[in-house]
């Protein structure tokens, strides 16, 4: 019995000790591929599958991609693309790397760095980012800002107003986006006084970032933007005015929705809905009639979202109407409506 034990107690124990050395037979076996891959980075016809290669082996590659992301003595080339793919990894093992070459001599290190922690996204990297906001190279400023917006950080909102002033607009844009997305309330006073910047995408940006915080205090300068001369910030503008829902808008997307490109008579047109007061409803049925589908289609749809039964004989007068999707929109609309009211 006693035998049998010990016989049984060995055998664990070498299946243990074996298993530890094939471990780290393993382990070893892919260090060795990966710095093999890593140092193919240098020959160019091997390049592609050696980043194919280490793409592939994630987080376990990192440990070697450090080392020679911070090696001052490999060539930038091989440290630029070591960087890019430690960053595709978004994985914070890879955060205390980029922070420290997000430091070095190389302005083209310090892109790349700045650019792979916005791709990590790790809020261990916010100091580092907001040092690398004071950086002489305009293009590592951004890029900071920009990975700071991705990171959506609600301590942020001092530096990214600040930030609403710098001369370049790709800076502008994306502190603005990282404003909406962390909510900043006290931003729009600063936000709202941009309608007037010169950067279409600056004023893009703010449209969608004014809906994003979405109190109403942004409503006046969202109205403001329905004015504005690109189409595509008009649009925005609708989207965010439709979120708010706020009744002080109606007189703006009525004027809208009767007369203006078609897809913002459609946006304008869901926006009523959404805010769906009864001072909207005259609008959504006068367009039911609309010669645009578009445009009648996205009446149906808002008179659907309001609910009220009244509407059912308006909808039914559209299943004469020479679309069938509107006429199969308007069923749709009335069955909802129906089990809306319970009928």
């Amino acid at each position: 019995m006693r035998k049998g034990l010990l016989v049984a107690v060995v055998v664990v124990v070498s299946s243990v000790f074996f298993a530890s050395v094939s471990m780290a037979a393993m382990e070893a076996k892919s260090d060795s591929l990966i710095r093999k891959n890593i140092n193919l980075l240098n020959d160019k016809k091997s390049e592609h599958n050696a980043i194919v290669t280490l793409a592939s082996l994630k987080e376990s590659a990192i440990p070697a991609l450090s080392e020679t992301a911070k090696n001052q003595a490999a060539k930038v080339s091989q440290r630029l693309i070591v960087i890019e793919l430690m960053g595709d990894t978004k994985s914070p093992l890879a955060t205390d790397c980029l922070l420290e070459t997000l430091k070095d001599s190389n302005v083209k290190i310090r892109r790349a760095s700045a650019k792979g922690l916005g791709r990590i996204a790790d809020q261990k990297a916010v100091l580092g980012l907001r040092d690398a906001l004071a950086d002489f190279d305009s293009e590592v400023r951004f890029l900071a800002t920009r990975s700071l917006q991705e990171i959506n950080d609600p301590s942020l909102g001092d530096v990214f107003m600040k930030l609403l002033d710098d001369p370049d607009a790709r800076i502008r844009i994306a502190a603005t986006y990282g404003l909406g997305n962390i909510k900043e309330e006290k931003a729009v006073e600063k936000l709202s006084s941009m309608v007037g910047d010169y950067n279409d995408d600056v004023r893009l940006a703010l449209a969608v970032s004014l809906g994003k915080i979405g109190t109403k205090p942004c409503i006046p300068a969202l109205n403001a933007l329905l004015e504005d001369r690109n189409i595509n910030v008009r649009k925005e503008a609708l989207k965010s005015l439709g979120r708010i829902g706020d009744p002080s808008s109606i007189p703006y997307l009525i004027k809208i929705s009767e007369r203006d490109y078609k897809e913002l008579r459609c946006e304008a047109t869901t926006a009523l809905g959404n805010i769906g007061t009864s001072e909207v409803v005259p609008t959504l049925k006068k367009l039911l009639k609309d010669e645009i589908i578009d445009v009648r289609l996205a009446a149906i749809r808002a008179l659907a979202k309001i609910g009220d039964s009244e509407f059912i004989k308006d909808l039914e007068g559209l299943s004469q109407d020479e679309s069938m999707k509107a006429r199969k929109e308007a069923q749709i609309a009335i069955a909802e409506i129906k089990s809306k009211s319970g009928k």
